[in-house]
């Protein structure tokens, strides 16, 4: 592979020695960027006092042309764009064209900013009518249907605008906060739900990667593996999906190598970030730490590419707007960890 560097960027004093990804990204959850749909079950959630409002997130949903330049110009010309299941679809059946055209205007701003977007579509939030009314992943078979319409409206949407799909993030812990601790959407904290929940978007994420591997776009699914893990075994997953990495750069190199050691011929997909606090030089040596368990990885296993999120200070959930760990601040200046990460060339 070729140099992912640029002149800014230190990924660490063994980065020459081994293959790097092939490109590094960002990216961000809709309702961190965005704020949360009207009609979503996080809205919900703060209109019942459990979490600090979200308003507009950082302004993506209108800077959005603005931010994807901005990405690109520092190097990162590939994004993963949350689509808002409940923005879609606010109510059962009803598919909301105006959403629908609104994120076509994201997808052109991206391909004329050069930058490629992968689509995520769950993360962290859903429609309340889903969530709340039908019993969200507790309902089993009828809730992966519901969910799989969707997904087959949003690929035949824009499935030639993408260049991969990441259909659920982190199936295990939305389970685990949503119906086992209740610290996310329903609230629920019961272990037979957090059972069946767990085990309902593991088959709503095999159903969409079904759905979505019929198209030319890669398809990432998360690894069935770590202390939340409820999916099948390496040895059942499809050879031609990707397996989603997802873990903190503090515990990244752990997870890596858990997951090269039991899925060998896997190709991987890395999400990452920095939660825990700090100054913003201890967050880039930290992030210089991901970034070489990365590229060490890669000299063992496949791996794609990598994404940091998120790229711009937002809305972080029930930390509302007191934590800092974009990429870029809301005024959308750089932070000394974007240098810590490769950049990716634009003749790529």
């Amino acid at each position: 592979m070729s140099d992912t560097g640029g002149p800014d960027t230190d990924p660490g004093e063994d980065a020459d020695a081994a293959p790097a990804p092939a490109w590094w990204g960002t990216g961000a959850a809709a309702t961190q960027c965005e704020g949360a749909a009207p009609r979503s079950d996080w809205a919900g959630w703060e209109a019942d006092g459990f979490v600090p409002p979200s308003a507009d997130g950082n302004g993506f949903r209108t800077r959005f042309a603005d931010d994807l330049a901005l990405v690109a110009e520092h190097g990162l010309l590939t994004f993963r764009l949350t689509v808002e299941w409940a923005r879609l679809e606010p109510s059962p059946g009803q598919w909301d064209t105006d959403a629908a055209d609104h994120l076509v205007r994201v997808l052109s701003a991206a391909e004329e900013a050069g930058v490629a977007v992968w689509a995520c579509l769950l993360h962290g939030s859903g429609p309340g009518w889903f969530t709340d009314d039908q019993r969200g992943w507790r309902a089993g078979r009828e809730a992966v249907l519901a969910w799989a319409r969707h997904v087959d409206r949003v690929a035949e949407a824009i499935g030639d605008r993408v260049a991969g799909w990441v259909p659920v993030h982190e199936p295990d812990t939305l389970a685990r906060l949503g119906y086992g601790e209740g610290t996310f959407p329903p609230g629920r904290r019961d272990e037979d739900d957090h059972r069946t929940a767990r085990a309902t978007l593991r088959a709503a994420e095999a159903e969409a990667a079904r759905l979505l591997r019929s198209g030319k776009q890669p398809v990432a699914v998360s690894a069935p593996f770590g202390p939340d893990a409820a999916g099948p075994d390496a040895a059942d997953r499809d050879p031609d999906d990707l397996l989603v990495v997802s873990a903190p750069v503090g515990t990244l190199a752990r997870e890596l190598e858990r997951t090269a050691g039991a899925a060998p011929d896997a190709e991987l997909l890395v999400v990452t970030g920095d939660p825990a606090p700090g100054s913003a030089d201890e967050r880039a040596t930290r992030m210089r730490t991901g970034v070489r368990a990365v590229t060490e990885a890669a000299s063992t296993v496949a791996v794609r590419g990598a994404f940091v999120l998120p790229a711009l200070d937002g809305y972080e959930w029930h930390r509302g707007f007191t934590a800092a760990l974009g990429l870029f601040d809301r005024d959308r200046n750089p932070r000394p960890a974007l240098d810590a990460i490769p950049r990716q060339p634009r003749d790529r």
